[in-house]
């Protein structure tokens, strides 16, 4: 079993094979890095990706499978797959059949379960506004005018959009089939099948739970370990905060601002830059989103001493957690069936800069040397 990768001809790379999006960051540097030393040539009208690198994931993947190291390819799509509000490409469900093949069913439903989850949040978004009506938004620049030509063209999406999901849902049936789901994975995607076609999303069902949103309540909703990868924790999420009153919902909505504002700090930041090799807002925000869904312990802990970060548990950058932060307003319109009125809370103004690795190794030594470790 080879240890190198063809990118092309003799050129190779190297895996470390400790982390699929990783490995495959390595592979783009490298393809990159060639490129510049000539080793690699470029085509007039094709990009690096379209050159080496896409046939080269390919194999890297496929290298994982030889592997059996069926928890990292999990890992890959449930944490880093970037969702297109479309169908899953081609490879990924490929793969779904190649954990099936390989007896890993339950990891390809987990896969399935993921992304299902992060569509039908967008696509809720799309159903709440469309039933909320237009509304100008004084914040932007864009005329009234031009607001209501956006917002009739966004919600005019609804029936493209539904029918896309459903067909996505129908897959996932077949999927599951093949998979060997139990009869409660087949009712609950059937459930959920019908709430999207019938475009409204069930009410919660039981008594209400009386109790005020604290802090202890707060992360008692926020710790739900036994969901399936990032979306299916913030859907469970959302279903569980529903069955609070209208007023805890809001509290809870406070709270998730003012921690998400707590963790808009610089050394956060820096922390973020160093795992993520550099870090947009979006990444920042996706990472104190998804900080959080790790549970008090690990959040606390991390706003005392950033150096005390779990490495171990971060599986790269996860875009998808943001999606915590439309929880609440999807909660109260489970329960109330109109929009939440957000009192935004105030974030620190904090001067967020790019870094060097010395500044960081420096800053994080124990995080670095983690890090060097594994990747």
């Amino acid at each position: 079993m080879t240890n190198e990768i063809v990118i092309a001809g003799d050129v190779m790379f190297r895996p470390r094979f400790d982390n699929v999006s990783r490995d495959c960051e390595r592979l783009m540097e490298r393809v990159v890095e060639l490129t510049h030393q000539g080793q690699l040539q470029r085509q007039e009208g094709k990009s690096l990706f379209d050159l080496y690198i896409k046939d080269a994931e390919r194999r890297l993947i496929d290298a994982f499978f030889a592997r059996e190291l069926f928890e990292e390819i999990e890992t890959h799509y449930c944490y880093t797959f970037e969702i297109a509000f479309s169908w899953p490409h081609a490879d990924m469900r490929s793969d779904l059949e190649k954990l099936i093949s390989a007896g890993q069913g339950q990891r390809a439903i987990r896969i399935w379960r993921h992304y299902l989850a992060l569509i039908k949040q967008h696509y809720w978004e799309l159903i709440a506004a469309r039933n909320r009506g237009f509304k100008k938004a004084p914040h932007l620049n864009e005329s009234e005018a031009e607001q209501r030509v956006d917002w009739d063209r966004w919600t005019g999406r609804v029936p493209e959009y539904k029918a896309d999901l459903l067909a996505m849902m129908d897959t996932a049936k077949e999927c599951f089939e093949r998979a060997g789901a139990s009869p409660a994975q087949f009712e609950r995607l059937a459930s959920e099948r019908d709430e999207v076609a019938a475009e409204e999303r069930r009410g919660p069902s039981g008594k209400v739970d009386p109790r005020k949103i604290d802090e202890d309540v707060f992360w008692e909703i926020v710790g739900l370990a036994d969901a399936d990868g990032l979306g299916g924790q913030v859907e469970q999420l959302v279903e569980r905060l529903a069955g609070f009153k209208a007023t805890s919902i809001k509290s809870f909505d406070t709270l998730l601002q003012e921690k998400c504002a707590l963790a808009y700090r610089e050394d956060v930041w820096a922390l973020a830059y160093l795992l993520n090799d550099g870090c947009s807002d979006d990444d920042f925000e996706g990472f104190r989103s998804w900080l959080l869904l790790q549970g008090r312990d690990v959040f606390e802990a991390v706003l005392t001493d950033p150096d005390a970060f779990p490495v171990s548990r971060f599986q790269g950058k996860a875009g998808s957690a943001m999606d915590l932060r439309m929880a609440p307003m999807q909660a109260f319109e489970m329960r109330q069936g109109k929009a939440l009125s957000r009192k935004a809370v105030k974030v620190p103004n904090v001067d967020l800069v790019e870094f060097n690795d010395t500044e960081l190794a420096d800053r994080f030594p124990r995080v670095s040397s983690e890090l060097a470790r594994i990747r």
